[in-house]
């Protein structure tokens, strides 16, 4: 999971966490990771807009996000 954190600060791409919340709760965010320290990482939360402080420790599940588009172009489309 480091190295996921790692690539996410060093090709500035986004990357999905679980974290456990400090009331005890799962949540899903969708960060770019501005800074790794040794229990924590800053990150900008696109749920909260805003910069985070997230502890590592309580971050349970991390993982790229691949962007796709859901349309594919045809010939026709590329001649026009």
């Amino acid at each position: 999971m480091m190295r996921l954190l790692e690539r996410s600060l060093m090709d500035r791409c986004p990357i999905e966490i679980i974290y456990m919340t400090s009331g005890q709760k799962c949540s899903k965010r969708r960060i770019l990771v501005k800074r790794v320290e040794k229990d924590y990482i800053t990150a900008y939360c696109y749920f909260r807009r805003d910069v985070r402080n997230f502890r590592i420790h309580d971050i349970l599940a991390a993982s790229p996000i691949h962007f796709h588009s859901d349309r594919t172009i045809s010939r026709r489309d590329y001649n026009k």
